[in-house]
This record gives C-alpha cells, structure tokens and sequence, in this order.
C-alpha cells in the first residue's frame, strides 16, 4: 500500500485562501475566465429559483459574473449585493442594481450587510479554502437571509481529479504525487469538503435540503484540464515553491501538471456538490 503525505497540523492549522490575485493579475484573470466558463451554466440553473423584485447576496464574489447575472434576474426591481475580501474584480462591474462591498464573511460585522433581508444568499468553491471555519461562515450567511430564504452553495471533493486511465504512461506519477487529495490534506483542507454541505446546512438550522453531485470525464487540453492545470500552479506558487510540502517539487508538480496539457488523457474533474437549504419562515 503507498502511504500519503504526512499532514503537519501545526504547519497548515489556518492555511488561508491560496489563489489571491496579487503578483499572479494575468494568470489568476485567465484562470477565473475558464472557471467562469465551465461553472457558470451550472450555477445559473441552480439559482433559476430567484425572481424579479428579489434581494440576493453573493459571498466570493470573484470576478462578478454570477452577481451580474443575478442583477439582470432580479430586474430593476431587485436588489443584489456581492461581497469579497478582495473587490478588484468586481469593482469592473458596472450594475444600477448591483452594489459591491468588501467584506470578509467570517469576521466582519455581518450587521455590516443588513442581516435578516435577503431572499437568497450563495457562494460558490468559497468555503473548501476556509479550513475549519465553514459552519460559521455558514452561520453569518443564514443570519443574512429572512424568514424563508433560500442558501446555495457549490463546493467540492477533490479527490476525484485526475487521470483515469491506469494503462497511460502519465498516470502513475499523478496518482503518486495526488494521492486522492492527500495533496490538499497536506495544505490543510478537506479534500472531501462537498460532500457535508447537507449535513452543515442542518446543523446551522436550514430546512428543505437538496443536495445534488456531478462529475464529468474530459481530455487533457480542455478548459476544465487547463483550469485545473492552473489552479495547481497557483496553490503551489503561493509560497509553497520551496518544497517544504509533499508534492510542491518540480519534478512531483510536473507529475501533476503534465496529464492536464495531454490530449490522450482522460480525467475525471472534482466532485462538484450542490446545496441548498431554506431559512424557517
């Protein structure tokens, strides 16, 4: 049996959001271009719920693509705030009915965002990076929402990418180098995150929970390779270049990166879940 990586708990206790934008502008831009593209449909179809005259609240913002969207779902009626800790992006959009604030939603005051007003509040890939701290960031958005509100988040379990054919010469150094998300372990987050988002949205006093998963099979090359392949590059820039953690060398990030550019690999992406949860009226 090949053990995984050590995780040093004392190295990675509160690892933090490991794909700021500062000093990596293009790159980060490029790779939330591709996210967009490959996630937005999805998101719209779960937010379909939302009509005219609605307030929404988008935590994570990013780039503003789906705040955006919600301005336009809500009409001139509608009311949408998005909220980040970096504004950069979004501070591009220009909405009548989009306001942007930036707001960390685990220790800015949520009074800060009129808590109790909002007929929907979502996120999306946002809690994974908050290592042990998602139930209250869960907790502050359920405070924002009224009575009969509705909570959605999209995350997901990472241990699923990857190669998915043993018989490619370019799986085996993946897989060694991976180990099923061990990798992310080894940074300090749950790489199996997605799937407790029902029993997290219970906890924190939700009602009328649906949870839903979905996965697809691409080829290296594709935009979901790519952004993946970036998103790798992005984590290990992020001041783990020295190899001080399992799999941040060269040669094992090689491993990892190469299958993501070679069109005669499949892979399979992450796990993508899909909650929501109800407000008690």
């Amino acid at each position: 049996m090949v053990e995984g990586p050590r995780v040093d708990s004392t190295l990675e206790a509160n690892p933090g959001y490991r794909l700021a934008a500062k000093g990596r502008e293009a790159a980060e831009d490029e790779r939330l271009e591709l996210l967009e593209q490959l996630f937005d449909p999805g998101s719209r179809r779960l937010r379909e719920l939302v009509k005219p005259g609605w307030r929404c609240l988008e935590v994570g913002a990013g780039r503003g693509s789906m705040a955006a969207w919600l301005a336009e779902r809500v009409g001139p009626s509608g009311h949408v705030v998005a909220i980040d800790i970096d504004v950069g992006y979004l501070a591009r959009r220009d909405v009548p009915n989009l306001v942007v604030r930036q707001h960390d939603i685990l220790d800015d005051p949520v009074d800060d965002l009129d808590p109790g007003s909002f007929d929907l509040v979502c996120s999306r890939l946002m809690l994974f990076w908050l290592a042990d701290r998602q139930e209250r960031a869960v907790q502050q958005m359920v405070r924002c929402l009224r009575p009969g509100g509705w909570l959605v988040d999209e995350d997901g379990d990472w241990g699923t990418a990857g190669p998915v054919d043993p018989s490619h010469q370019l799986y085996a150094g993946y897989h060694r180098v991976y180990q099923a998300g061990q990798w992310f372990a080894a940074r300090g987050y749950d790489p199996l995150f997605g799937r407790k988002l029902p029993a997290l949205f219970e906890r924190c006093g939700l009602e009328n929970i649906h949870h839903q998963a979905s996965a697809e099979v691409v080829r290296g090359g594709s935009p979901w390779a790519r952004w993946w392949r970036d998103t790798l590059d992005a984590i290990r820039a992020w001041g783990l270049a020295d190899g001080s953690l399992p799999g941040s060398g060269e040669e094992d990030h090689e491993a990892l990166t190469a299958p993501c550019m070679e069109p005669t690999v499949w892979l399979m992406s992450e796990l993508l879940h899909a909650c929501t949860g109800q407000r008690s009226s």
